[in-house]
Order: structure tokens, then C-alpha cells, then sequence
């Protein structure tokens, strides 16, 4: 059988069809981005966006920010009201469950938003993935636990 060879169109078809998976598939990947306005507009303040994506904790000079999901129906953001450290993880209020788009921090619920994680919603996923309960107050200490109790 002899060897297959591409003529540059072919070529340069691949190449477009390739950059276009790849960009359908970071596109898809679990984002928070902050802003320092408070309608999400202008310039980003921080990008968090990555396979995996589970703790994202806001910097204190960013004042919205625009979620993004793998797949909404079996997962959302939950809001926090405190957070251990900048990069650390959730505590304190379970503030509530947070759909996509853009959120101001200070003005979506009673307290400001602090930190955020991305749960499963659905019943089916492991415990250790499951989002908390809304209303719950997770102690500092237990920030990094999420099993049967939630």
C-alpha cells in the first residue's frame, strides 16, 4: 500500500479542525473570573479556568465575577462567605448556589461572596463531590472536608 500524502489544503483543513476541538474544549473547562467592576465589566482582575476547577476564593478588590460550568444540569457554583486564605478553601455561610454568568460579590446575597466551589448536584455523584447544604455554616476547621455529613 503506498504512503498517503496531504496537499497543503488538506493540511491546513487539520489544522483548523484541530485549533477548533481544542478551543471547543477549553471553552467548556469550569471558570470563575473576577472583575473589579461591579457589572463584570472591562479588564479581568483574575482567570481562574481549568479542568477540575473545584475552589476558587475572590480577592478582595474584585467586585464580580462570571461562572462558567461543564455541565449545569449536574453542577453549580456554591457561594461562601469566608475563606481561609487567598487560593485556600470555603467557610463559614453556605450563601447559595449560583447559575451562570456574571454575580456582583458584594450585593448577591445579604453577606459578600468570598470564595466559591464547584459541587455536583445530581444524586448520583460521590459524597465527596456533593455541594453542602445552602443555609449550612461550615466551621474554618472543616473547610477541606466534604463527605457524608453534607
Amino acid at each position: 500500500m503506498a504512503p498517503t500524502t496531504f496537499g497543503s489544503n488538506q493540511i491546513a483543513a487539520l489544522a483548523l479542525l484541530l485549533l477548533s476541538l481544542t478551543a471547543g474544549v477549553s471553552a467548556t473547562n469550569p471558570k470563575a473570573n473576577e472583575y473589579k467592576s461591579a457589572d463584570c465589566s472591562g479588564d479581568k482582575n483574575f482567570s481562574h479556568a481549568a479542568n477540575g476547577l473545584t475552589w476558587v476564593t475572590m480577592d478582595d478588590s474584585s467586585h464580580c465575577v462570571y461562572l462558567a460550568n461543564q455541565d449545569w444540569s449536574h453542577r453549580t457554583w456554591q457561594a461562601y462567605s469566608d475563606k481561609t486564605s487567598n487560593g485556600g478553601l470555603c467557610w463559614g455561610d453556605v450563601l447559595g448556589n449560583l447559575d451562570g454568568e456574571e454575580h456582583n460579590l458584594d450585593t448577591t446575597y445579604s453577606k459578600r461572596i468570598k470564595c466559591l466551589l464547584n459541587c455536583a448536584t445530581n444524586s448520583g455523584a460521590s459524597r465527596y463531590d456533593m455541594c453542602r447544604p445552602v443555609g449550612s455554616y461550615i466551621k474554618k476547621e472543616n473547610a477541606a472536608y466534604r463527605g457524608s455529613p453534607w
